[in-house]
């Protein structure tokens, strides 16, 4: 009979102790072997998969606190593009009244809607934060739209109002240039029109109107000008003559002495001569004439005080 191979193992706990013996055939040993290296390699298939697992877990917390940060980001940035709507429609509507005030014609627009939204399906921006994926893209998508016509309409609404601002500038200069109050306090003894001559006796135009005041009383500037003239004629005798602009022009006859001289610059109010008795006058008055393109014209529609 052919004995089977064993192994034998010792133990001796201590030198004088009895030893322990173990005997284990070839064959256990070999399942013992391949048991031991079997939950070896399970513990360490477990450990991997614990570790890639706490991995994953731990990215997917990750991504989920980035994916709420993303979310709450998007609402704030869909917030501010409403309110930048809500800004450009009021900006809209104040333009528009600039216009009416002004008179300045509307400009046509491409979209007499602010910013309004198209589309086989509606996204609410209001509340990203509580779309899917799919959703949240087509929300964000809607929101770079709304952000390019932002743009948009801001550039023709910086040009409008350009416009406006030129208009205004325009205007202001054309009122400060536009002879609007009395020259000179005083009596009106002569209108614009046909009258009687006081040298001749025959009638005749006169291109202006005739303010009486004392000697020497301060003759103003009704609007801002150039001095184009000053010296004497034989008609006004000292006298100035002032270049407006917009084709408008004013003189001052019969004057005492001037304070201002040809080419000099005025300001509306700025005492530009004084009250006399010179050339045809019978007595201390202001000859006062506008012309528009160089037709006279009547200067009382020309006061407003």
């Amino acid at each position: 009979m052919k004995l089977k191979k064993s192994y034998t193992i010792l133990i001796l706990p201590n030198p004088k102790d009895k030893p322990y013996r173990f005997i284990f055939t070839k064959r256990a040993l070999n399942y013992m072997i391949a048991s031991a290296v079997f939950l070896i390699a399970l513990f360490l298939y477990m450990g991997g998969s614990y570790i890639v697992m706490a991995g994953k877990v731990w990215e997917l917390e990750s991504l989920r606190k980035i994916t709420k940060t993303q979310k709450l980001q998007i609402q704030t940035f869909a917030s501010n593009i409403d309110e930048l709507k809500k800004q450009m429609s009021r900006l809209n509507e104040f333009d528009t009244k600039l216009r009416v005030i002004t008179n300045l014609n509307t400009p046509s627009k491409d979209n007499t809607q602010i910013l309004g939204l198209g589309g086989p399906k509606e996204v609410d921006l209001n509340n990203v934060a509580s779309l899917d994926e799919k959703m949240r893209e087509e929300a964000l998508k809607k929101m770079q739209g709304d952000l390019t016509k932002l743009q948009s309409e801001a550039l023709k609404q910086e040009a409008s109002f350009q416009e406006i601002t030129d208009f205004m500038k325009e205007r202001n200069s054309m009122w400060a240039s536009t002879p609007s109050i009395w020259p000179v306090k005083g009596w009106l003894t002569s209108g614009f029109g046909n009258r009687m001559s006081p040298f001749t006796g025959n009638w005749a135009m006169h291109n202006g109107i005739d303010v009486a005041a004392r000697m020497d009383t301060p003759v103003i500037a009704p609007a801002a000008g150039i001095v184009i003239k000053e010296g004497f004629d034989t008609g006004l005798g000292k006298m100035l003559k002032i270049d407006h602009g917009y084709g408008l022009n004013t003189t001052y006859g019969h004057l005492s002495k001037t304070k201002v001289t040809a080419g000099q610059k005025i300001k509306r109010g700025q005492i530009i001569a004084f009250v006399g008795n010179t050339g045809y006058s019978t007595g201390p008055h202001l000859h006062y004439e506008v012309h528009v393109n160089n037709i006279p014209v009547n200067p009382s529609k020309y006061i407003l005080d």
